[in-house]
């Protein structure tokens, strides 16, 4: 008989081999794990300044600009947000938010915190803003001088197109800030071109990373407005960290970026891009080959959200995929809790991991459907995940 101890000691292996099939964060690439052991180096040394503008130069075809500059935040995504508020706003200042999602929402609740007018504009969830509806917004709110979007919705797996909205804010001589949280390094990102003045994103989901780097991409117009704008800021100002190294910054993290654009580099033009595609097309058919629905009308190729079918209990089959196959998906947020689940194909993933997805996936499914209780296998043999890479 298996003594308490023995069976402690497998379950923790078991945990340690999850297979996070989430919005982030995912499986971080062996090599990008092993570039935070690299050597520490004084962060106000012209050492650091090299690497850092190296950093920022590797980064900026991933944004799709030529000329903006980069900020590193020692932050989430959120806070990532929160400085394109901060820097973009005076208190009292009025701007519209295109809420198509729970994180959307985010981008009301920071410009409220703030002191900032919002003016929400809801959409279709299941589409997310398009043109008409940025135009529509101007129109009745024409003193408001920033709009706010979220590109890719990791609520709903939504991506919606920017070029057009990008031009229709630029005509208003308006300013456009995107959440690219869940789209950075998943798909190919054309900030210059679409006119879009502010990206904001993080370092866990397309970047393969931990979580701990918030990136900002900013124009110089962009930069231009910040400079008159008065809402109160420390952390978060840009000005301060184009100019030097106002704070510590986070230099493990950067490290592993520089491991990450290492990996991106070595697949080659367009290499990130497609894989990311290849997996997402996957991971729909799977679905769609399941008779489930997908959420999304305009899907990302990084979160798949899935209608929850009659008679499926979605927090029951997480568990159930848990428990017998070391696998974690997401539920819905917010307005969605039960409505719809996701699956995370955000980040890193490899062949051997996809397939075992998608196996695990339809036995799971299956069991499920059958409607008998408790995990799909019995925990003492539960399936593990393969090792990432």
């Amino acid at each position: 008989m298996m003594s308490a101890a023995d069976d402690a000691d497998r379950r923790e292996e078991h945990v340690d081999r999850l297979l996070l099939m989430l919005p982030g964060p995912m499986q971080v690439p062996d090599a990008v794990r092993q570039a935070a052991q690299r050597p520490m180096f004084f962060h106000r040394s012209p050492r650091f300044a090299e690497f850092q503008a190296a950093l920022r130069r590797r980064v900026r075809p991933l944004f799709g600009t030529d000329a903006a500059d980069i900020v590193f935040l020692s932050s989430c995504g959120t806070g990532a947000m929160e400085s394109a508020v901060v820097n973009l706003t005076s208190p009292g200042d009025e701007v519209i938010v295109m809420v198509g999602g729970v994180f959307a929402e985010r981008w009301v609740a920071i410009a409220e915190a703030y002191g900032i007018r919002s003016r929400p504009v809801e959409v279709d969830w299941r589409t997310g803003a398009r043109e008409g509806d940025v135009r529509r917004a101007m129109d009745r709110w024409p003193e408001a001088d920033v709009v706010y979007v979220t590109w890719s919705e990791s609520s709903t797996g939504v991506r919606i197109e920017l070029d057009g909205i990008g031009a229709a804010v630029r005509e208003r001589g308006k300013y456009l800030a995107a959440d690219a949280v869940s789209g950075l390094a998943v798909s190919p990102l054309r900030m210059d071109s679409w006119n879009v003045d502010v990206v904001v994103s993080g370092s866990q989901k397309g970047l393969m990373m931990p979580a701990g780097l918030g990136l900002v991409a900013v124009n110089a117009r962009a930069l231009r407005h910040a400079r008159s704008c008065r809402s109160p800021r420390l952390t978060w100002d840009w000005a301060s960290y184009l100019e030097g190294v106002p704070v510590t910054p986070p230099l493990s993290l950067m490290h592993q970026l520089d491991a990450s654009l290492d990996l991106i580099d070595a697949m080659g033009p367009g290499g990130l891009y497609r894989r990311r595609r290849d997996v997402a097309d996957r991971i729909r058919a799977l679905v769609q080959d399941a008779g489930l629905e997908l959420y999304a009308r305009s899907p990302g190729d990084g979160i798949t959200a899935v209608v929850a079918p009659d008679g499926l209990d979605v927090n029951r089959f997480r568990k159930r995929l848990e428990d017998g196959f070391g696998i974690l998906i997401e539920g819905g947020p917010g307005r969605l809790a039960g409505r719809i689940f996701r699956i995370g194909h955000v980040g890193h993933l490899t062949d051997d991991e996809l397939d075992y997805f998608c196996e695990s996936f339809r036995t799971a499914l299956a069991s499920e459907r059958r409607g008998s209780g408790g995990p799909a296998r019995d925990d003492a043999t539960a399936s593990r995940p393969p090792e990432t890479g």
